[in-house]
């Protein structure tokens, strides 16, 4: 049900998390996963969906699957939602195929990686948007967003900031780098933005993987 076929399986390190609107009068929204095209994931994969309110506090937010196999969940109040997905452990193969076996399992791998990707959608420009939320990897604007200008993004990695950091619209388009204060710019357009960030974390003695790689998508609208 859940198998993925070789070609989007060599690009599954590109796919990314983030949430979309059902019924914006019912505050129905569905967590989307994918690249180019979006896919359904089984429920142990999302391991966290979590909603900021207007005094910071972040609780987790209950979900159902659909029979499309995507998380929905109603959220009449938050300024922010968070989302971790695990996207389990992928190993290559001599051939240049991959498969979801650990490198254990498949102990002919080249390489074996787990990707991690981190979500964060902004719903309402409360003062809760402009701060850090002690999360793991976290991406904040420090201005508030304006069609057809550029805005500053804080890169942050356990609360610090982090220089060096691929920040843009995703992995296959153009990116500036955070600068020595963790901080890069991104152009703002009317609509839907995606702001896409890259991480890398060592692994070492790991009896399943070589590496885990974490991607970043903060998204948020702008009129």
């Amino acid at each position: 049900m859940f198998l993925i076929t070789t070609l989007t399986a060599v690009f599954a390190n590109a796919h990314n998390v983030w949430i979309e609107p059902v019924d914006s009068a019912k505050h129905e929204y569905v967590v989307k996963f994918g690249h180019q095209e979006t896919e359904g994931y089984p429920a142990k994969k999302l391991e966290e969906v979590a909603a900021v309110d207007s005094s910071g506090a972040i609780k987790p937010v209950a979900v159902t699957f659909s029979q499309q196999h995507e998380a929905h969940f109603t959220l009449a109040t938050g300024d922010i939602v968070f989302l971790k997905f695990n996207n389990g452990v992928w190993s290559k193969l001599p051939n240049g195929r991959y498969v979801e076996k650990t490198k254990a399992e498949e102990p002919t791998a080249v390489l074996s990686m787990n990707p991690v990707k981190y979500g964060k959608a902004i719903l309402n420009w409360g003062e809760q948007a402009f701060k850090p939320h002690q999360q793991p990897y976290e991406l904040v604007p420090l201005e508030q967003p304006k069609a057809g200008k550029p805005v500053s993004i804080l890169v942050l990695h356990q609360g610090k900031p982090v220089a060096g950091i691929k920040v843009g619209e995703g992995e296959d388009k153009p990116f500036n780098l955070t600068n020595e204060k963790g901080i890069a710019t991104f152009q703002v357009k009317a609509g839907e933005n995606r702001i896409w960030a890259e991480f890398d974390e060592k692994v070492d003695n790991n009896a399943d993987y070589d590496s885990r790689s974490i991607e970043y998508l903060l998204t948020f609208n702008v009129k």
